[in-house]
Order: structure tokens, then sequence, then C-alpha cells
């Protein structure tokens, strides 16, 4: 009974972990997509400073 009493705490322990790594995957891939769109916020903004000095000629 000690064996399996072990094999279940090594089990979920290793959920634990995994569990924790999807959260930080998460939380990292949510930083990426802010600073994506804060990059692409930017390009539009430069697109737009550059499209209306063109259109005024």
């Amino acid at each position: 009974m000690g064996h399996e009493q072990a094999m279940w705490e090594k089990l979920f322990y290793e959920l634990a972990c995994i569990k924790s790594e999807m959260k930080a995957f998460k939380l990292e891939t949510r930083a990426e997509l802010y600073q994506i769109k804060a990059e692409l916020k930017e390009w539009q903004q430069r697109i737009e400073h550059q499209r209306l000095p063109n259109e005024g000629e």
C-alpha cells in the first residue's frame, strides 16, 4: 500500500508541475499577444501619419 501511495503522490506532484508550466506558458503567450497588438497599433499609426501628408498634396 505504501508503494501505491508514493506513486499517487508522485503523479499528483507531476500534475501540479504541468499545471504550473501551463499557467506560465499562458501568461507568457498573453504578454506576447499584447506586445504584438502594441506593435501593430504603432505600425498603423505610423502608416496613418505617412498617409495624411500624401493625401494633402
